[in-house]
């Protein structure tokens, strides 16, 4: 009896109980749904291809930013074409003293994908990031959340918990 009472507190704490999160988006494209963490201002920003949803914290930490971006791709494409480069984090080579910090697997209500974690050189101070793929049916997802170096570590906690709450 005693883990199952640990269980269904864990899924409580994860399914986010106690209202946690302030804006869900589903979108009828793609049929996912996401929800992001209290206090992020939530913008609109899809067209006719693509989801695209920005998140700040203007009041918070306005270098802060949560960015969803889904496309839809080739019924055909595989993963092995997909993950090799985004977890070499190639899209990244513009910036200043780029580094990857840490990679693998991440996983979602229905789902797993491939997260990179990474560090670089931004106008005004040291940056910190997050950045999620998920492959669902014909399209890519991609969630990512960069900050100040400083900012990073207290959201955390908040965006993988958003990530592992992402339905597909």
């Amino acid at each position: 009896m005693r883990p199952l009472l640990i269980g269904l507190i864990a899924l409580l704490y994860l399914t986010g109980c106690g209202g946690w999160g302030d804006y869900s988006y589903r979108s009828d494209r793609f049929k996912y749904k996401v929800t992001f963490p209290q206090k992020w201002e939530v913008w609109d920003r899809s067209d006719d291809s693509a989801d695209f949803l920005v998140g700040s914290l203007p009041d918070d930490a306005p270098e802060a930013e949560i960015v969803v971006k889904a496309h839809s791709v080739a019924p055909d494409l595989s993963p092995h074409e997909i993950y090799p480069s985004f977890m070499d984090g190639s899209e990244y080579a513009d910036r200043l003293e780029f580094r990857i910090e840490d990679k693998g697997a991440i996983s979602c209500r229905n789902g797993e994908g491939r997260f990179i974690k990474f560090d670089y050189l931004g106008e005004e101070s040291r940056m910190r990031g997050m950045r999620v793929l998920f492959i669902g049916d014909r399209f890519i997802m991609e969630v990512t959340m960069e900050m100040p170096e400083e900012d990073f570590i207290a959201r955390e906690v908040n965006f993988t918990k958003m990530v592992h709450l992402i339905e597909l």
